[in-house]
């Protein structure tokens, strides 16, 4: 199971960094696609935050017995925020009635939305040595989407560009509805977080050297 794991981290690591580089390029070739827009999105954030989390979890994957606490914490914040990621980006292209309309979608914006992000409850599901978390840990969850919102909306009027049209104030009627979506988005978070350090006191994957 552990040399599975391995492989599906490295994969899952190759596949990631092709996919933001690919979605990247686009500020090389269309003048409106800004880097520092581009580097906005909560999509792009949590996606690098899988990336930064699968370089540091494939070495440990090598070892047997229980990961460290910092880790198994770290990959269930990451965990939430790519379940976040995926379930919006779902919701939006329902809303919008796009969803006959994936295949013509690109490629790397299929794979960061609708296939990183199953990719990593599973490993979070089935990688061995996931330590016990406390509950507390959900709210933690909320910190960083909390400082990515307060800092898109006051850079949204300086620029004239917001990642997500329900953050729009003057796209969606004010700063109440936007209000609405945030604390509902909130909400969500704190749901998938809490389902996650749920996830992490399900009987373990079989790790090697655990006594």
């Amino acid at each position: 199971m552990r040399w599975l794991i391995l492989l599906a981290r490295m994969a899952a690591l190759t596949t990631l960094v092709w996919a933001l580089l690919t979605r990247a390029d686009c500020a090389f070739v269309e003048p409106t696609c800004l880097v520092t827009n581009l580097f906005g999105c909560f999509t792009i954030h949590s996606n690098l935050m899988l990336l930064v989390l699968l370089l540091v979890a494939v070495p440990y994957g090598l070892r047997s017995g229980l990961e460290p606490r910092w880790l198994t914490a770290v990959r269930t914040l990451v965990t939430t925020y790519m379940v976040v990621t995926g379930v919006t980006f779902a919701v939006m292209v329902a809303n919008a009635q796009m969803f006959s309309y994936l295949s013509a979608m690109p490629l790397p914006t299929i794979i960061l939305h609708f296939v990183l992000p199953p990719y990593a409850v599973l490993d979070f599901l089935l990688a061995p040595g996931r330590r016990r978390l406390p509950w507390s840990l959900m709210w933690v969850s909320l910190s960083y989407p909390v400082l990515w919102g307060a800092y898109t909306l006051v850079r949204g009027p300086m620029v004239g560009w917001y990642p997500y049209t329900f953050l729009n104030p003057s796209a969606v009627g004010g700063y109440d509805v936007v209000a609405f979506y945030a604390t509902a988005l909130a909400v969500f978070i704190l749901v998938a977080a809490f389902a996650a350090a749920a996830a992490s006191r399900l009987p373990r994957a079989p790790a090697a050297g655990v006594s």
